[in-house]
């Protein structure tokens, strides 16, 4: 559940950041500024995305799990090219707003599956500690 809901905060705190990479206003420094810490905050959930992807499905379906994150992941990439048909003058907008957008609902996403899930519980699979001989 901490998982999701990290995600959901990155995807948050990410899109308002966007908006500064391009931001016509700004110092080009300042763009890079913000581009610095969008990708800190917006790149910083995969890990933990996987982690509770992995956690959430039972062994034997984690590695189908996997691959079907990965093809919707993969299918995300597509929007660039739907973006290469904006006329030069609406490319800023078009970037701003559906980048934008995408954040606010990867953020839904992940609140519903932080919604979904079980509190977090230490894993009973991993291995005990090991114990001081006695003297």
């Amino acid at each position: 559940k901490a998982g999701a809901l990290f995600c959901a905060a990155s995807a948050l705190l990410a899109a308002p950041l966007w908006f500064g990479v391009l931001d016509p206003s700004l110092s080009f420094d300042a763009c890079m500024g913000f581009l610095l810490a969008e990708y800190l905050v917006a790149e910083s959930w995969l890990g933990p995305a996987v982690a509770t992807l992995q956690g959430a499905v039972p062994e034997e379906r984690r590695g189908t799990a996997q691959g079907v994150f990965a093809a919707l992941t993969a299918l995300g990439n597509a929007l660039p090219a739907a973006l290469g048909l904006l006329a030069p003058a609406d490319l800023v907008d078009g970037l701003q707003i559906s980048v934008a957008v995408c954040y606010a609902l990867s953020a839904v996403c992940f609140l519903g599956a932080a919604g979904s899930l079980p509190e977090d519980t230490p894993s009973s699979s991993a291995p005990a500690p090991p114990q001081p001989e006695g003297r």
